[in-house]
């Protein structure tokens, strides 16, 4: 018999490479599937299907998309040993396929409707059910007539069907064991009252609702809910039967409502009797397991975003969305419509059985007189604000036309993903008291006549203690801004921890150089940190750079960040020597843009994710998922103090991983010292 991996074997020096050298062919009957993202000359997904002891692959440029109308080009490529089912890491410069390999997914397939793998090849028709973490339902690879090796993929029309998304909840779930949570789990609840202020970046609200707590299963079309004694009611059971998965387990609330729409324990009960109600309904809040997998120990905000694209459009089964960051306005509309109460919940806070200190209960209190606002009030400013707002219809882009107004409200509309991100450090004003044309000065100090709620922090400073503004609050960050400080920049480092930065930052500087030339630099970056075993974030710098983020684990210092960055920089500049450059002097740099690791220092600032920039456009610093990379119309005055609110509604903060994906150097500079050295 022919050798399935003589081309493997062909393509590949493993003297050279560190991809596996494959033994001879063992049929497992495992039927495992793994999906690579292949970072090589070009970004792909490489599918590979277990098959007679070898995994059978394609390249798929475009990669994945739920949505069965959306046909994208497969390329049959080499047979791979089942040893490449578990590799990942960064194939050498000169070696077929250089560049980084992650596994992007991985689990079990079965043929469906064509029984034989060998029936369906000739068919030129295959059909799969993946059983993945980010894949699942079914899949189909239909060869085409265009080119040699040429096929076409697809997804079905099935339950995980949907809108355009690589990925059947959108949520990373690589931490999510595969187990079953038990249906006897106790529910989580809250555990104190009142504790928790309003407006806290940490938290977020949402209604409580008097009904019948209740986990909620499906499995199939087979419906449960614990907390029932019989069977729950048809129109609640058919609702939880289209949820868009085979199975999951769901906390809620079931409700029903008197005919002046208020929700009671006595309508409820007569709706469980069996008496007709139009208005009993489901009121799912969390998600705490999905097909095989256990999600209780991820943030409640991944859950709420899982349990999001889970919810179908049904009249009888609701999702409870929240407000983050701001519970005030939502305290006020419970308190007018003479309901009771919010829940608070940290949102990043696990799934945990019982009481908890990580759910408290908000009483709504109506405020004294109208709740209208005043007609002069220009933009929304949190309940009884501390900053009084100046100037709002001072033009701060003259050539948009976009106000200090504008301004304000933007910060206000993006605070609660923006936030997180400046709470305890020390922060510096770059203000723009005329706007982007006027004269503009760079403020560390905290000017005399501040308000005293205002945090500072004191820092040595040339031989003195200068205060610092911190940001960590809604209200401070509007004071700040109405000072005219357009941008914010604040430390890598904060306020206890000065000494320990909490990224590494790699920031792509091109000044005369395209943004073109950024966009590959970045890419070689993202590829390099990925094959040294980091999980980088990406972001623009709102001019015309972006900035590469490394979350670090405690106890690395600047000195520890700047050099391994420095060596990043080093090993980019030597391969791509005709655009990266780390000279320090702009006159000569050729043109080149200025990998700037010089960053990572005590006391310097860097603009964090979602401020606004003083240039034309009004752009935004604004973070961005790596495959945008592959984007060609990708630019960075898209986005925009008009455009970013939308974007966050969308996909959330995808920076959030800045604040809690600590990583370890030690493995990684390791691996960047192969690099170096060429291996």
């Amino acid at each position: 018999m022919s050798d399935p991996l003589a081309d493997y074997r062909k393509k590949r020096d493993f003297a050279a490479t560190p991809e596996p050298e494959p033994a001879a062919p063992v049929v497992r009957g495992n039927d495992a599937y793994v999906i690579h993202r292949h970072e090589a000359r070009q970004l792909h997904y490489d599918l590979r299907l277990e098959h007679d002891g070898v995994l059978k692959s394609w390249a798929v440029p475009r990669g994945f998309s739920f949505d069965p109308s959306e046909k994208r080009l497969a390329v049959r490529t080499e047979d791979h040993p089942l040893e490449y089912e578990h590799f990942h890491g960064r194939i050498p410069k000169g070696q077929y396929g250089a560049g980084t390999m992650t596994i992007w997914d991985h689990g079990r397939y079965e043929l469906v409707k064509i029984p034989t793998w060998d029936e369906a090849m000739q068919r030129g028709e295959l059909k799969v059910q993946l059983f993945g973490r980010r894949l699942r339902g079914e899949w189909h690879l239909v060869r085409t007539q265009q080119a040699k090796n040429s096929w076409l993929l697809f997804k079905s029309k099935d339950t995980y069907a949907g809108p355009t998304r690589d990925s059947a909840l959108g949520i990373e779930l690589a931490t999510a064991p595969a187990c079953h949570v038990p249906l006897t789990t106790t529910a989580m609840r809250w555990q104190d009252e009142g504790n928790v202020a309003s407006r806290d970046t940490d938290w977020l609200f949402e209604m409580e609702f008097e009904g019948l707590r209740t986990l909620a299963h499906k499995r199939g079309s087979a419906i449960t809910m614990p907390s029932l004694a019989s069977p729950p009611p048809t129109a609640i059971a058919d609702g939880l039967a289209a949820l868009r998965c085979h199975e999951a387990l769901l906390d809620g609330v079931l409700v029903a409502l008197e005919p002046n729409g208020r929700p009671t324990q006595a309508a409820l009960a007569q709706a469980l009797s069996g008496a007709p109600s139009k208005s009993l309904a489901f009121y799912a809040f969390d998600l705490l397991q999905w097909e095989d997998y256990d999600l209780r120990q991820l943030p409640l905000l991944d859950r709420k975003a899982a349990l999001r694209t889970l919810v179908p459009e049904h009249a009888r089964i609701l999702f409870v969305d929240h407000v983050a960051g701001d519970g005030t306005a939502l305290l006020q509309a419970i308190a007018e419509a003479n309901l009771p109460a919010a829940i608070g919940k940290r949102a990043t806070s696990h799934y945990t059985s019982g009481a908890s200190p990580d759910w408290q209960r908000v009483r709504a209190t109506p405020r004294r007189g109208s709740s209208r606002r005043s007609p002069t009030d220009a933009l929304p400013t949190s309940e009884a604000p501390r900053w009084k707002p100046s100037n709002l219809s001072k033009v701060y882009w003259p050539a948009e036309g976009f106000t200090k107004g504008d301004l304000l409200t933007y910060y206000h509309a993006v605070a609660d993903a923006l936030l997180p991100h400046l709470r305890d450090r020390p922060l510096h004003l770059n203000r723009f008291p005329d706007g982007i044309d006027g004269k503009s000065f760079y403020q560390r100090e905290v000017k005399e006549g501040s308000p005293d709620w205002v945090r500072t922090a004191p820092i040595p400073h040339d031989g003195a203690i200068v205060l610092h503004h911190v940001v960590d609050d809604l209200d401070t960050l509007l004071h700040v801004v109405n000072l005219g400080s357009i941008d914010l920049h604040p430390w890598l480092s904060r306020v206890g921890s000065l000494d320990a930065p909490d990224w590494a930052v790699l920031d792509l500087d091109p000044k005369t150089a395209p943004f073109g030339d950024v966009v590959r630099i970045a890419r070689a970056a993202g590829k390099l940190l990925r094959g040294i075993g980091l999980r980088p974030l990406l972001k623009t710098s709102g001019k015309h750079g972006m900035h590469i983020f490394v979350p670090l684990m405690p106890g690395y210092t600047y000195d520890h960040s700047r050099m391994f960055t420095e060596a990043v920089a080093r090993v980019l500049v030597r391969e791509l020597p005709d655009i990266a450059t780390v000279e320090r002097l702009p006159d000569q740099r050729d043109g080149k843009v200025y990998l700037d690791f010089l960053q990572n220092r005590k006391s310097q600032t860097i603009v964090p994710p979602y401020a606004v920039r003083p240039v034309r456009s009004a752009s935004v610093s604004a973070p961005l998922l790596w495959d945008e990379l592959e984007d060609g119309d990708l630019s960075p005055q898209r986005f925009t103090i008009h455009t970013m609110q939308k974007r966050v509604a969308v996909h959330g903060d995808l920076f959030r991983k800045a604040l809690d994906d600590r990583q370890d150097l030690l493995p990684a500079i390791a691996a960047l010292q192969d690099v170096l050295r060429g291996r």
